[in-house]
C-alpha cells in the first residue's frame, strides 16, 4: 500500500506542507483502484475532482464526429500524474474531455470542493492548488508547442524528448491521435528513427 503523505512528500517537496496540513489532506483523500475503461472524468459533467495516478495509465480524449477518440493527454506515475481538466474548473464548465483509465490503476482522489471549504483555516491550500493548476498549464503548453510543429517527424522527436515514457505505455495509434498524424504516418515515420 502506497503512502499518502510520504508520496506527497517525495514527489512534491516544494509544496512545503506542513505535518499538519498533510494530515488535513489525507482526511479528504480518497484511494480508488479503477478498472480497465473506467472513467475518472466524463465529458458534459463538471470537473469536481483531482487525482493522482499512482500506478497504471490513464489517458484523456474527446469524441470526434466520425465516433472516434481523439487523444488530447497521458497520465502516468512520476511524470504527468496529476488527473484534471483544469480548463473546465478555471472556467467553471462542464468538461469538454473524458479521462479514461487504459489499465486498472491506483488513484488517490480529492474533491475541489471539500479543499476549497478548508481554505480559511488552511490558506496554504489556495497556493497548492495554484501551483497544481500552474503545472496542468504548462503541460498543455507543452502540447500546444508540439502540435504547431509543422512535421511529423518534428512532433515525434519533440515527444520523445518531452516524454519519452509514453512510447512504452500506451499504443502507437494513442500516440498518432495525440499528435495529429494518421497512424500509417506515425508508423512510417517513427521505423525510420
Amino acid at each position: 500500500m502506497i503512502n499518502i503523505s510520504e508520496h506527497i512528500n517525495q514527489k512534491y517537496p516544494h509544496f512545503n506542507l506542513t505535518d499538519e496540513e498533510i494530515s488535513i489532506l489525507e482526511q479528504n483523500i480518497t484511494t480508488c483502484l479503477f478498472k480497465r475503461n473506467e472513467l475518472f472524468i466524463k465529458e458534459g459533467t463538471p470537473c469536481k475532482k483531482i487525482g493522482l495516478i499512482l500506478k497504471g495509465t490513464a489517458y484523456s480524449y474527446n469524441i470526434d464526429d466520425n465516433g472516434e477518440e481523439v487523444i488530447k493527454d497521458f497520465f502516468y506515475p512520476n511524470n504527468q500524474d496529476i488527473l484534471f481538466n483544469y480548463e473546465s474548473y478555471l472556467q467553471n464548465e462542464n468538461s469538454n474531455l473524458n479521462i479514461k483509465f487504459q489499465e486498472e490503476s491506483f488513484v488517490a482522489f480529492y474533491y475541489i470542493q471539500d479543499i476549497i471549504n478548508l481554505y480559511t483555516d488552511y490558506p496554504r491550500f489556495l497556493h497548492l492548488e495554484m501551483l497544481l493548476v500552474k503545472q496542468q498549464f504548462q503541460y498543455a503548453l507543452q502540447r500546444s508547442k508540439t502540435l504547431q510543429l509543422g512535421s511529423a517527424e518534428e512532433k515525434i522527436k519533440l515527444l520523445q524528448n518531452n516524454k519519452p515514457k509514453v512510447f512504452e505505455l500506451f499504443p502507437y495509434s494513442h500516440i498518432a491521435s495525440y499528435l495529429g498524424i494518421h497512424r500509417n504516418t506515425f508508423r512510417r515515420v517513427f521505423a525510420k528513427q
